[in-house]
């Protein structure tokens, strides 16, 4: 198989090709892994502000009945 002008056997080819998928595949899983833990930790930013909201509003509703 010609690459480039130059003849280089097609398992040599193949092979390559296989190796750089295995890389894309590695690099995949790794941004996934990282997606999911930046995922849970958003989930529990969020989990807080809702409690810090709550807790606001029912002191602001304990201020309010006070007056």
């Amino acid at each position: 198989m010609l690459v480039f002008g130059v003849d280089i056997a097609l398992t040599e080819v193949i092979f390559t090709i296989a190796v750089l998928i295995v890389i894309i595949l590695v690099e995949v899983m790794v941004m996934l892994f990282v997606f999911v833990k930046q995922m849970n930790k958003i989930k529990n930013v969020v989990t807080s502000l809702e409690n810090m909201y709550h807790l606001a509003s029912h002191a602001k509703r304990e201020e309010m009945e006070k007056k």
